[in-house]
């Protein structure tokens, strides 16, 4: 399946939305991966690592969201969207921080 995505239009300033999805993202545990936009929280010993991306748009952020298939910890192959019954519990727990980020965003 593919990556979950989302253009969300903000209307004020795109820094200080980014800045609240920065907050909140560390707040929920997240680590900006270094060198980039992806923000990962887990390592996949249970259930498998989760993985949201901001990027800014000219009048906006785009989102994606996925899951790591976990072999080891660490070692991650192939890749998960939000929607599917595979993996059900870490998808849930990653859709729920999905929607909370875009009604922060949003609002």
């Amino acid at each position: 399946m593919s990556r979950y995505t989302n253009d969300i239009a903000i209307t004020g300033s795109v820094d200080e939305a980014m800045e609240k999805a920065t907050e909140y993202l560390t707040a929920e545990g997240f680590k900006l991966k270094e060198g980039g936009t992806a923000w990962k929280k887990g390592m996949g010993l249970m259930l498998g690592p989760q993985f949201l991306q901001v990027d800014r748009r000219e009048d906006g952020l785009h989102l994606e969201a996925w899951i790591k298939f976990a072999i080891l910890p660490g070692w991650y192959v192939g890749e998960m969207g939000l929607d599917g019954v595979f993996a059900i519990i870490p998808k849930r727990k990653l859709k729920k921080r999905v929607e909370a980020l875009e009604e922060l965003l949003e609002g």
